[in-house]
């Protein structure tokens, strides 16, 4: 099997006006799957609006601590959830793959479309 190309699970969001980019790493594939009881559990809760799952999805992905983490929960608030709901369910699937796009997806496997 080979490994995914360098940007190839990236998701680009709008996060308060801003376009960022969550990126997968085995941390946050550990952290969401503890926190979720699984990847399968955060994909749950975010179709189900579980405003804090979806705070803890673009926090991990984002790579955010201290201070830019808390700012989080407000950015996400002011975003809406509906806006989040489809690519952090996108991201979620990622992960959950070894960090490679489901081949169909909504995420291009040329990482220069990525971000």
């Amino acid at each position: 099997m080979s490994k995914p190309a360098l940007g190839a699970g990236n998701v680009d969001i709008e996060l308060d006006g801003e376009k960022v980019t969550l990126r997968p790493s085995l941390q946050a594939a550990q952290s969401i799957s503890r926190q979720s009881g699984g990847i399968s559990g955060a994909v749950r809760a975010v179709g189900q609006y579980d405003f804090d799952t979806i705070v803890a999805v673009v926090t991990l992905g984002l790579g955010l601590t201290g201070n830019e983490a808390k700012e989080v929960p407000n950015r996400v608030y002011r975003t809406g959830l509906t806006d989040l709901i489809g690519p952090v369910s996108t991201y979620l699937t990622i992960i959950a793959n070894g960090w490679r796009p489901m081949s169909g997806g909504e995420v291009s496997e040329d990482p220069q479309q990525n971000g």
